[in-house]
C-alpha cells in the first residue's frame, strides 16, 4: 500500500491465510459487518487506536495471529503513512471495552455460543499480546495458572493438520493486503442463514453505571447563585423532570433526572455558565459534563453559524468554524473524549516555526475540573437527539493553525456580539419537560 491508500479509518478482515483484506465501508456500517465467526482489525487514527475485534465463534487460528497482524499494521502505519503510533486494544464480542463502543456508537453484542476452548485461547492471546503492546484485560490469582493447563480440542486439531502454532505467533507480519468491494462483506452465501443475534442497548457504554454517575453529580454541592441546569453523558442530554402524583387528595411532587428525547437543532452559545467536567483518569475519558446556570448572568443564544457542507468528521467541521471575535479555542469535547491543541516547534531551514495540531487527551490527572470563566458552544443534533460536541473557548487571540480558518466566509462568519446591549428572549436549554 502507498501512503495515498491509507485512511484515518480502516477496517481489515482477517483471512484464514493470515493475510488481511481491507473492506470498503463507512463507520456507520460497522455494526452490520461484525459477525461471531470473524476477526477484524480496525484502525481509528483520530483516537490513536487499533482495535482487534474477535467474534465469539471465530476460528482459533485467526485469534492466534490477530495480534501479530495488528502489530505489523501498527508499525506499517507509522513508517509508511506517518501516522501516530496507535495503541492496540483487544475487543471480545459481548465484552467490549468502553472506548470501542463509544468510538463507533455501537451496541454490545450478546453471545449465545462460545468456542469450547475459549479459556485456552484467551490465555495464549494474553501471553502473545504482552510482547506486542496490546491492551488486554489482566486478572490475577491461582485460577489463571489452572487455566493455562486447559486442554484445547481446536489446538490439537491444528496440530494434526501440521500447523506450527508457535511459528504462527512469532512469524513476521505479511503486509500483503487485498481490498474487498463494498457490500461484499454482507454476502455470506456459503454459510447457512442465521437469525439476528439479540443485542443489548448500551448507549454510551455497558461499563458506565449512569444511575450511579447521576447520583454522584447530584450529590456534588452547587456554587451559590447557581442552579443545576443539565447533565451530558457521552452525547446524551439529561434534565430534571418534575412529576406530580396525587396521594389521597394531596399532590406529591418528585423530581427525577431523565434522558431528554427532544433537543433543539443547531449551534448554541452559552456565556456565564459553569461547566463541571467529571473524568475517569484511569481510562482517560470524560464521564459526564454538568451545566450550571446563574439566573441573572447566564445567557444562551442560537448562533447563525452553519456547519461546513463538506461533512466529514465532526471535530474537523467544528475546527473549520471561526471562533467568536475576541475568543480562542481551548478544548473540544466529543462524547467521552477530550481534545486539546498541541504546539510543536519545527525547524525549517534554520528558522523555528510553530505548528498546532489537535490531539486526543488521554492523560487526565484530575477527576473533576470546573470551568467558570469560559465561553461554550454547544452543538445539538435534533435528528439523533444528541449533543455530539462542545467547544470550550476563552478570551484571547486565536493563533493561525489547522483548526482555525483564516479566510473570511459569509456562511461561517460569527455574528454573535458577546456582552452587547441587545436584549431579547433567549432560548433555554431544554429541562426535560416536553
Amino acid at each position: 500500500m502507498t501512503e495515498a491508500d491509507y485512511d484515518y479509518f480502516m477496517v481489515f478482515q482477517l483471512l484464514d491465510s493470515g493475510e488481511r483484506e481491507r473492506l470498503d465501508i463507512e463507520e456507520g456500517e460497522m455494526q452490520s459487518i461484525l459477525h461471531p465467526e470473524e476477526v477484524f482489525v480496525i484502525v481509528k487514527e483520530e483516537i490513536r487506536r487499533i482495535f482487534i475485534w474477535k467474534g465469539a465463534k471465530s476460528p482459533v487460528r485467526k485469534r492466534f495471529i490477530s495480534s501479530r497482524v495488528a502489530g505489523g499494521l501498527q508499525e506499517e502505519l507509522v513508517k509508511e503513512a506517518n501516522f501516530h503510533r496507535c495503541k492496540i486494544v483487544s475487543v471480545d464480542q459481548g465484552d467490549e471495552v468502553v472506548e470501542f463502543l463509544q468510538a463507533f456508537n455501537l451496541e454490545s453484542m450478546e453471545v449465545e455460543d462460545r468456542l469450547q476452548d475459549m479459556r485456552y485461547v484467551r490465555n495464549v492471546e494474553r501471553d502473545a499480546a504482552g510482547g506486542m503492546g496490546e491492551v488486554v484485560d489482566s486478572t490475577s490469582g491461582t485460577s489463571e495458572a489452572e487455566e493455562e493447563e486447559y486442554y484445547s480440542p481446536a489446538l490439537e486439531e491444528l496440530k494434526r493438520k501440521g500447523v506450527d502454532v508457535e511459528a504462527e505467533m512469532t512469524a513476521p507480519q505479511n503486509n500483503k493486503t487485498t481490498t474487498k468491494p463494498k457490500k461484499a462483506t454482507t454476502s455470506r452465501s456459503t454459510r447457512p442463514k442465521r437469525e439476528p443475534r439479540p443485542r443489548r442497548k448500551t448507549g454510551t457504554s455497558s461499563k458506565i453505571d449512569k444511575g450511579s454517575l447521576i447520583k454522584t453529580v447530584l450529590d456534588t454541592e452547587v456554587p451559590s447563585d447557581y442552579q443545576r441546569q443539565n447533565l451530558i453523558i457521552g452525547e446524551e442530554l439529561y434534565g430534571a423532570v418534575s412529576k406530580t402524583t396525587n396521594v389521597f387528595g394531596e399532590n406529591v411532587e418528585k423530581t427525577n433526572w431523565e434522558l431528554i428525547s427532544s433537543v433543539p437543532e443547531g449551534i448554541f452559545l452559552l456565556k456565564d455558565y459553569i461547566f463541571r467536567i467529571y473524568f475517569n483518569p484511569d481510562e482517560g475519558i470524560i464521564k459526564a459534563v454538568e451545566i450550571l446556570k446563574d439566573e441573572t448572568k447566564s445567557k444562551m443564544e442560537k448562533s447563525n453559524l452553519e456547519m461546513p457542507e463538506s461533512g466529514g468528521k465532526l471535530s474537523k467541521q467544528i475546527l473549520d468554524l471561526d471562533s467568536p471575535e475576541g475568543y480562542k479555542r481551548i478544548n473540544l469535547i466529543e462524547g467521552h473524549h477530550l481534545y486539546g491543541a498541541t504546539t510543536k516547534s519545527v525547524n525549517v531551514f534554520g528558522e523555528e516555526q510553530e505548528e498546532i495540531a489537535w490531539d486526543l487527551i488521554d492523560s487526565i490527572p484530575k477527576e473533576l475540573i470546573t470551568l467558570d470563566d469560559h465561553l461554550f458552544r454547544v452543538f445539538f443534533d435534533s435528528e439523533k437527539e444528541t449533543v455530539p460536541g462542545i467547544e470550550v473557548l476563552k478570551k484571547g487571540k486565536e493563533k493561525n493553525n489547522p483548526g482555525t480558518s483564516t479566510n473570511s466566509n459569509p456562511k461561517k462568519k460569527e455574528s454573535e456580539e458577546n456582552g452587547s446591549s441587545k436584549r431579547r428572549n433567549l432560548p433555554k436549554i431544554p429541562s426535560g419537560e416536553n
